[in-house]
């Protein structure tokens, strides 16, 4: 798959719900540690409603899909991760307006858009132990790939690694955002859950490049 088109965008986001349930149990454990524990359900829960929803979509311009499924997250799972994820596809959006087949390319810059709407969005930065910490990363690997011209499927390797090690610096980090933040110190040695959600969606992903 050189390209995402709307036909190919829903195994991918179906390959995502595949590794969202395998991990939920230990998605929800992660979070109870320091949060309210449901980070597992949300995941779950809004992934679907979006894997469902391509179908009741007509149009076929990526950057109109995108802008409906981040509606459709947002009104699902109205959480502080469910809106955080909505605003990724929002801001991801913008920039696949008017294509129907989304290059590596694009996806650099629609990953670059979403980091930019989380950061604003909820007030936080590289470092401060969130999803971003695994989703910034990921996406720099993505646009160093594709510099080296890199297969597809390399490329998603390459980001799926870059995600695992940005959630294993996160156990060295203290929580600043959140239920966490709560927890002071006591947050450090614990991977972040959120971070840990964007990589098991990275790893969703990667399951359909090829």
């Amino acid at each position: 798959m050189e390209k995402i088109t709307k036909a190919s965008l829903k195994p991918v986001l179906g390959a995502i719900v595949e590794v969202l349930k395998t991990e939920k149990d230990y998605l929800i454990e992660l979070d109870g540690s320091m949060g309210d524990g449901d980070l597992g359900l949300t995941m779950c829960t809004g992934f679907q409603a979006v894997y469902e929803e391509v179908d009741q979509i007509a149009e076929t311009d990526m950057g109109k899909i995108f802008m409906k499924l981040g509606m459709k997250m947002n009104s699902v799972v109205p959480s502080t991760m469910g809106t955080l994820i909505a605003t990724c596809f929002i801001k991801a959006a913008a920039k696949a307006k008017g294509k129907e087949a989304l290059a590596l390319t694009d996806l650099v810059e629609m990953g670059r858009a979403a980091i930019q709407g989380v950061m604003e969005r909820g007030q936080s930065k590289i470092g401060d132990k969130t999803m971003l910490d695994a989703l910034a990363p990921a996406v720099e690997a993505l646009a160093a790939a594709v510099e080296s011209k890199k297969s597809v499927r390399d490329a998603g390797v390459d980001a799926y690694q870059a995600a695992c090690a940005g959630v294993e610096k996160t156990k060295t980090l203290q929580s600043v955002h959140g239920r966490a933040a709560y927890y002071s110190e006591k947050s450090i040695g614990r991977p972040d859950p959120g971070a840990s959600a964007v990589m098991f969606i990275i790893k969703g992903m990667t399951k359909n490049l090829s």
